[in-house]
């Protein structure tokens, strides 16, 4: 950052240099033709339509640049013979040319027109000649010249100043950003080790700041997620291990002989192992859902035909333990959806199996399909019991049991809202629980209508 600086400046000041020495060019040659226009003015009276220019000698043009410029300004103290050595300089570095570009003295002026200052000499609005003199390439003078040494003396010592200034404050900046990025740097090691707890001091509002605060979100997000994972292995450890001690102690009592091989014994086996293997399966289906391997959005899928035979196929079981099936369907409603149709029906399937496992008889399960907008949105609402407020939040957790012995005691895993609420996201809708007014659970799904 010092060694841009340090460019930049010089760089500046090298144009603003030439600059300086280009305009005091052109500010001298431009005093240059405001003499030689005194001169025009006074020379065309020595001209002559018989003779030319003949009249007009050197001699004459020094007596005509003496009257100009030899008188002594308003109260000058400057000396006649030093005004008179001024005239004599002045004359030999001007010419006159004819109108055809002879020079009548200094023969060697002899340059091109973009090398010489040149002024017009006219007769009676006639053009007659010109009067010209050498453009000023450097500064002839003392007076220039020492002007333009102290302000070459004054660039020097302005970019001095400006580079100890830079390095004063590259060093204050390259300072105010190694601190946090130590600090980044620290933090990011601390978190490869494993430590997620860490975080990062947060000073000022500036980007630096932004990014430390995303860190500790990070850093916060992964140890939420590294305790759901530990939480996650210990339920699964638990619901794997309570179905295996079961048929462990009942296939040791058969092994002892404490109970004889009777059919009552041998369905209790079966029994567990049916609870145990469809663990297993929701399990391995949510592992695919977090992989997003199983779901094929690209089928077109009515959600009515797909609801009836869902009610259809669970009809006499809700018929056997009293609760009343309802159905209804808005008729303006559009009734397809782009989709998976074997998620869809898993979908509904594992809310009537929630429904038909959570609640008692007599009771109702009422579904309602209707439109929104864009919007289609299912309602599954059941009646009594109902769920605590404090276990609402919780429901589409895994594992996650109202009633751990309630739901051991019917079979429940505690992971079939979740599936579902995996299926509506990959479906690119929400999942919401509220209290039903039939006093049981509602479960509002809203998915996106397809745009066939």
């Amino acid at each position: 950052m010092l060694l841009i600086s340090s460019l930049m400046v010089i760089g500046i000041a090298s144009l603003i240099d030439d600059s300086f020495q280009q305009g005091l060019q052109r500010y001298l040659n431009h005093g240059e033709e405001r003499k030689l226009r005194l001169v025009s003015e006074n020379l065309s009276s020595y001209y002559s339509e018989d003779k030319g220019w003949d009249e007009l000698t050197p001699e004459v043009a020094e007596f005509i640049l003496g009257r100009i410029f030899a008188r002594p300004s308003e109260n000058s103290s400057e000396p006649q013979k030093a005004r008179s050595r001024y005239v004599a300089r002045l004359l030999r570095r001007i010419t006159v040319f004819d109108n055809n570009w002879r020079p009548l003295w200094n023969k060697d002026i002899t340059l091109g027109n973009d090398e010489i200052v040149k002024v017009p000499i006219r007769y009676n609005h006639k053009l007659v000649g010109w009067v010209a003199t050498k453009k000023r390439d450097i500064t002839p003078g003392a007076l220039e010249s020492s002007f333009h040494k102290q302000q070459k003396y004054n660039l020097m010592w302005i970019v001095l100043w400006v580079t100890l200034i830079s390095f004063v404050l590259s060093w204050l900046l390259v300072r105010h950003l190694l601190t946090p990025l130590k600090r980044l740097e620290d933090a990011t090691s601390s978190i490869q080790e494993g430590d997620y707890q860490t975080k990062i001091q947060i000073d000022g509002e500036d980007e630096l700041a932004a990014l430390s605060m995303r860190f500790n979100e990070l850093s916060q997000s992964l140890l939420v997620q590294k305790e759901t994972r530990e939480q996650w292995l210990a339920d699964i450890s638990h619901e794997l291990r309570t179905p295996i001690s079961v048929l462990k102690s009942e296939i040791e009592a058969l092994q002892d002989g404490i109970r004889k091989p009777e059919p009552k014994y041998i369905d209790s086996l079966h029994y567990q192992v049916q609870n145990l293997n469809k663990l297993v399966n929701d399990l391995y289906q949510l592992s695919l859902s977090d992989a997003g391997m199983q779901f094929d959005l690209t089928e077109s899928v009515n959600i009515k035909k797909l609801i009836e035979n869902n009610c259809l196929q669970y009809q006499l079981r809700f018929q056997e333990k009293k609760i009343q099936l309802q159905h209804y369907f808005q008729e303006s409603a559009v009734n397809t959806i782009t989709g998976d149709s074997k998620a869809l029906t898993q979908l509904f399937s594992n809310l009537f199996e929630n429904s038909l496992r959570y609640t008692d008889g007599p009771g109702i399960l009422n579904v309602q399909v209707t439109q929104d907008k864009k919007i289609m949105q299912i309602r599954i609402e059941d009646s009594a019991p109902g769920v605590p407020d404090a276990a609402l939040p919780k429901l589409f957790e895994r594992l996650f049991r109202v009633d751990e012995s309630r739901s051991r005691l019917s079979g429940g895993s505690g992971l079939g809202l979740s599936i579902c609420q995996t299926i509506v996201k990959a479906h690119h809708g929400k999942m919401l629980a509220s209290h039903s007014e039939l006093g049981g659970l509602a479960i509002t799904i809203n998915l996106p209508i397809s745009s066939k």
